[in-house]
């Protein structure tokens, strides 16, 4: 019986510091983030921009790269179809 309650506060005790620890990584910028469009052409070539980043990243240079590779696609006659994106704590 012993074992069992130290196993269960073993395993809150962890929980509880994974939740504080993705709250003080999220604050000093230690994110997540993770972009994707899905483009078509009249001839139904698709083709995806994409953008991925773990860690301490500068998003603003992420954000125009990702949008760069969308207009690029966007001159040659390419539209948006999907557009996914999403940043979260790690």
């Amino acid at each position: 019986m012993k074992k069992i309650i130290i196993v269960i506060v073993a395993v809150l005790l962890g929980y509880f510091i994974n939740l504080k620890f993705i709250e003080i990584a999220y604050s000093l910028g230690f994110a997540e983030l993770k972009k994707e469009t899905l483009l078509i052409n009249d001839q139904k070539m698709k083709v995806k921009c994409d953008s991925y980043a773990l860690g301490f990243f500068d998003k603003v240079k992420l954000e125009n790269k990702f949008q760069q590779c969308i207009n690029e696609y966007e001159a040659q006659g390419y539209v948006i179809i999907d557009q996914q994106a999403a940043m979260k704590a790690v």
